[in-house]
């Protein structure tokens, strides 16, 4: 499969024409497009490996809904899924042949932005379900630069398709929330009625661009005109559908909190001042995930008193972790890095619907738990005979809560379920990507006045999937252990449809020049070939030479 072959006229590719699994390719098969012509600016690659993830089933069923994608009708413009491409060089275009050359091996940052504007690799643009795939100028010369980043030549395809998913993990616990309030922006104070309020130092030296005041007493608006002048601070009698930066929900009531609570711009920060009842009420998860949101909180007066108080996106180390769904196959990311790192919890619960992925997260992690003497404890709640009776085992191993929840279930009623359970300064990352909108019941005190806190993120930048790709290469990192199954393009359809039962307890890559490849589990590799047992490494994982075998044998 060298990059000096001659590229066919004809490629197998799977187009999606419109919302719905059926709309993938046609009657089920791949689809025989036209290779694309690269012109003078672009590249022409051949899709080595892609790897499937949950995010392309969303996009499938959805199919022009997802703001990514920007085919205004993807029944006569269609776009080819598949984001956690790698790719080789195959034709160079004139422009370029001081920068590029055949052979050369790439993964490729999939959120590409050109002056602010999304065209997201598999998405906006035509991605990693084909045989190969034309690199434009938007890949090439975005707002970060190259989207392109250089794969070591011992790295085997299907272990470089996992660096993608691999980042999004290491990226949410690189999530820096802002200990200030934004400069020059825009923030609103909404005022209750138990007390006078101060912006205090941190927000006079952020010299927001507009202070609006809902409902401040007389102290309150002569503290806010005295720091920030008149012309900057506008009293409102009402809230309108104004989008803020920064705000602050004051003594409000609950009504009057959840209204304001969804008023943020995207990363904004919503403070709750003051004395807040033991109470659940209603905030927007799905946006701590998909905007970056961000919910803080103090007692007292002092507005600027609700930043810097556990702002935290790690593990606090030697801490008490739950991972609700750590057992799937993003979640065995996530219970991995928390297994592995030398900074992480010292109690470890997972939680997980398949008894045959929690076995898998115990074998593949056992030497590392014995070694950091890891308390590790795993639990099916499908096993316990009530809710109730779950909850009970949950609270039996952490009497006094959780410093860390990584919420892995995109399901509202689990996180409502898991929140309860931190304790004060805990904090739960909420990766699972609960839409933008959907609301889940937080208790206000535990927020205001405990410090408990919700972070998420959604996706990475190109400067965290560097930082994977040299933990990989280096040794610090192993990627192979998320790699549960492997197949050929015509069994790229039902390798999603294996995604949506959990068939495999991991990652599923595709080969796409390995056409009539079977969707194998990673641990049958062997009845592909009886002489890729003698490839494997010392712990049974797939290797460079594993890979050489599968190509020769099935590549075209």
């Amino acid at each position: 499969m060298s990059a000096n072959s001659i590229v066919p006229q004809t490629m197998l590719a799977w187009p999606l024409y419109g919302a719905g699994m059926e709309k993938l390719g046609k009657d089920n098969q791949p689809v025989v497009l036209p290779v694309p012509e690269n012109g003078d600016d672009e590249l022409l690659v051949r899709i080595d490996a892609i790897g499937l993830c949950f995010s392309d089933v969303k996009l499938i069923r959805a199919g022009e809904e997802p703001p990514r994608v920007i085919s205004p009708n993807l029944a006569t413009e269609p776009v080819i899924p598949g984001h956690e491409a790698v790719m080789t060089v195959v034709k160079v275009g004139k422009k370029l042949q001081d920068q590029f050359r055949p052979g050369q091996r790439y993964i490729i940052q999939a959120d590409i932005y050109v002056h602010g504007q999304g065209f997201a690799y598999g998405y906006a643009i035509n991605g990693g379900m084909a045989q190969y795939s034309v690199i434009d100028q938007r890949v090439l010369n975005g707002d970060e630069g190259c989207y392109l980043l250089p794969l070591d030549e011992q790295t085997p395809a299907a272990v470089a398709a996992l660096m993608e998913p691999w980042t999004c993990v290491m990226a949410s616990y690189m999530i820096k929330p802002r200990t200030a309030p934004q400069p020059g922006g825009d923030v609103l104070v909404v005022c209750g009625d138990q007390g006078d309020y101060v912006p205090g130092e941190l927000l006079t030296a952020a010299k927001p661009g507009s202070v609006t005041l809902l409902h401040p007493s007389p102290a309150t608006l002569h503290n806010f005109e005295a720091a920030f002048g008149g012309n900057t601070v506008n009293v409102i009698t009402a809230m309108a559908d104004v989008k803020f930066d920064d705000i602050f929900l004051c003594n409000t009531n609950r009504a009057v909190t959840e209204t304001g609570a969804r008023l943020g711009k995207r990363h904004a920060v919503i403070s709750l001042i003051g004395n807040f009842p033991d109470e659940e009420w209603r905030f927007d998860v799905g946006s701590i995930h998909y905007e970056g949101w961000f919910y803080q909180g103090a007692t007292g007066n002092d507005l600027s008193a609700a930043y810097n108080r556990n702002v935290r996106s790690t593990y606090r180390s030697g801490g008490t972790c739950w991972l609700p769904g750590g057992a799937g196959a993003m979640g065995q990311m996530h219970t991995q890095l928390a297994v592995e790192s030398p900074q992480g919890p010292s109690r470890i619960l997972v939680t997980d619907m398949d008894n045959a992925r929690i076995e898998n997260v115990r074998r593949q992690l056992q030497d590392k738990i014995a070694a950091r003497k890891i308390e590790f404890v795993t639990m099916n709640p499908a096993q316990f005979a009530s809710p109730e009776e779950f909850e009970q085992a949950v609270r039996a191993f952490a009497p006094e809560g959780f410093d860390d929840i990584i919420m892995l279930v995109p399901v509202v009623p689990v996180l409502n379920q898991a929140a309860r359970f931190l304790k004060p300064d805990g904090m739960m990352n909420i990766f699972a990507g609960i839409p933008a909108g959907k609301e889940s019941s937080l208790n206000v005190r535990m927020i205001a006045a405990a410090g408990v806190r919700y972070i998420g993120s959604s996706g990475s930048t190109t400067a965290h999937l560097r930082h994977t790709l040299q933990m990989a290469e280096s040794g610090q990192l192993r990627p192979v252990s998320a790699l549960a199954a492997i197949g050929g393009m015509r069994e790229l359809k039902n390798g999603l449809q294996a995604l949506i039962d959990a068939r495999f307890p991991g990652k599923t890559v595709i080969f796409p020049s390995c056409e009539d490849m079977p969707l194998v589990a990673v641990q049958q590799l062997e009845s592909l070939a009886p002489e890729i047992a003698a490839t494997l490494d010392g712990q049974g994982q797939y290797t460079l030479a594993t890979e050489a075998v599968l190509l020769r044998r099935y590549g075209k």
